[in-house]
């Protein structure tokens, strides 16, 4: 059995079969694009972000991506234990765009990692 670190660490050219979300939890199926192999993941989260026109292609071009797991307090500066904004133009817009903005003003101890899908989706984990 693949481990959640396993399927992040061989996730380059995967390929998203199916998701749903329900419940409070987002299901996935994708296809690993480092052996084929098929995986399907249940992640608890209450935030998401997707990119809706790619998720409704039913292209594998469009459906290729592949995953991370990024700690937040690399990312984001934290005062009075909620994420702020940078105070940079330039650098809020980065993190803007990365969907950072996601976690601004949420408490730093309870919103730890974000799980980044690159060209697809966004969410945070519980």
């Amino acid at each position: 059995m693949m481990t959640f670190a396993d399927v992040v660490s061989n996730s380059g050219d995967s390929v998203l079969e199916s998701y749903t979300y329900a419940e409070g939890r987002l299901q996935l199926v994708l296809v690993l694009g480092e052996n084929d192999q098929k995986v399907a993941l249940s992640l608890p989260t209450d935030c998401l972000a997707f990119a809706g026109s790619v998720l409704a292609s039913s292209e594998r071009a469009y459906r290729t991506c592949f995953l991370a797991l990024e700690d937040l307090s690399q990312v984001l500066a934290v005062e009075n234990g909620v994420y702020v904004p940078a105070s940079d133009f330039g650098k809020l817009m980065q993190q803007t765009r990365a969907n950072y903005h996601l976690v601004y003003g949420k408490k730093a101890a309870e919103w730890t990692h974000l799980f980044p899908w690159s060209g697809i989706a966004v969410w945070h984990l519980a």
